[in-house]
């Protein structure tokens, strides 16, 4: 009897210790979002309302405390679109196109309880510049931007520079432009969008209740498509 006490304690006891691992280690995850939401509310929220050295004034976002956002390394969104199952958003907190497209994003994330996966482009891209009729490399993009590039050819258009006198470049490579939206399933993408919505012509005009509607049925189609068979950029 004694020993049979003495079994039960000690599973008792392993039970115990696995729950609070367990219970430990979904706060550690809470927390971990609760940073990556506050860190990129924070960096976006930063510029409302500041203007640019063109002299326009970024619009304004509302982003929440509790917003679903996590940040991805370079090398985690190579992964996730070679394998993995979500939805990533690649931007950069000055990008006017960026900033009309955040807070629609957030809202259909919130009510479809869907993580967005974020990866800020700002510094990992290539540049180039036109000097006395010449194309340049100022700046070569990472590796992670240029493997990105090759698992996302199929929907990228090529990247060419016009110049004053609208003579065009080509840089013969692809561009990831800001803001691109890419809904991947088991590393196949089944959804892409570019931008906001067609009838934006600036980044910096404030969207309509009609733009918000429209968007926001295209963000819910992207998302949705994860549960759906491949799509081409086209057709979806």
């Amino acid at each position: 009897m004694e020993k049979s006490n003495k079994i039960i304690l000690i599973f008792v006891i392993i039970l115990t210790v696995i729950v609070l691992i367990l219970c430990g280690y979904q706060l550690f995850k809470r927390q971990r979002g609760m940073q990556d939401a506050i860190k990129f509310k924070n960096e976006y929220v930063e510029y409302n309302g500041k203007v640019n050295s063109s002299g326009q004034t970024y619009p304004t976002v509302n982003i929440s405390d509790d917003n679903n956002i996590k940040y991805l390394t370079n090398e985690d969104a190579v992964k996730m679109l070679s394998e993995g199952t979500g939805v990533i958003y690649f931007g950069f907190k000055t990008c006017p196109w960026c900033r009309s497209l955040i807070t629609p994003l957030l809202e259909v994330a919130e009510e479809k309880n869907e993580i967005i996966y974020y990866l800020d482009i700002s510094d990992i891209r290539s540049t180039f510049t036109v000097q006395n009729g010449e194309l340049e490399e100022t700046k070569k993009g990472t590796d992670s931007y240029y493997q990105i590039l090759d698992l996302l050819a199929e929907y990228l258009d090529d990247y060419y520079l016009t110049d004053s006198e609208g003579n065009d470049y080509a840089t013969h490579e692809k561009r990831l432009y800001a803001p691109t939206l890419v809904a991947i399933k088991e590393g196949k993408v089944t959804s892409f969008h570019v931008g906001t919505v067609d009838s934006q012509e600036s980044g910096y005009d404030k969207l309509t209740n009609e733009q918000i509607t429209e968007l926001k049925g295209i963000i819910t189609k992207l998302i949705a498509s994860k549960n759906s068979a491949i799509c081409s950029q086209d057709k979806c």
